[in-house]
């Protein structure tokens, strides 16, 4: 056991690599090389709320947010949808919020729009940032309420082009 122990001792003692008990990110004035990323996507037709299953005449909108290690938005940033169809879509960043909000939220988003020749099914996707040398991606979870379904427009839970947007679901009675 001490031969093991001293053996291991002499391997560290002549190794010629500094070892360091701090993060990364103290290597490089303090920025770290991971953007983190998270995002949704949204309905054109149904206004700024979540949504999974489009139809034609619909456009996905993908909304993202990239933060550094200090959870500061990386607004120099370049963040790309990647979709399963091979489309690559450029994301801007932008104000997305009331006009009269006090704190204006910016993120970036980029629309895609869903035509009659746009397959039916899953629409896979993941987004990726970069800035400098940092890098970060996003992946919806891979259960079907995170992915995006194309439908035809005549399936439950669709708004036909033109169609007023369905309003809440009302609570049952109890």
């Amino acid at each position: 056991m001490g031969l093991l122990l001293s053996s291991a001792l002499m391997v560290v003692g002549c190794n010629d690599k500094e070892t360091s008990t701090t993060d990364d990110s103290s290597n490089d004035g303090g920025k770290s090389n991971v953007i983190m990323v998270s995002g949704d996507t949204v309905s054109e037709m149904g206004g700024c709320v979540l949504a999974s299953r489009y139809a034609a005449g619909d456009k996905i909108v993908f909304r993202m947010n990239a933060l550094d290690a200090n959870n500061e938005q990386m607004e120099d940033a370049k963040l790309q949808v990647h979709l399963s169809t091979g489309e690559v879509l450029d994301m801007e960043l932008g104000v997305h919020s009331p006009p009269d909000a006090k704190d204006p939220a910016k993120f970036w988003t980029a629309a895609y729009p869903v035509t009659e020749n746009t397959p039916t099914g899953t629409l896979e996707y993941y987004v990726t940032a970069e800035a400098g040398a940092a890098k970060g991606e996003f992946r919806p979870f891979n259960v079907q309420p995170s992915l995006i379904t194309i439908v035809d427009p005549s399936a439950a839970g669709t708004v036909p082009e033109g169609a007023p947007a369905p309003g809440p679901e009302e609570a049952p009675a109890q």
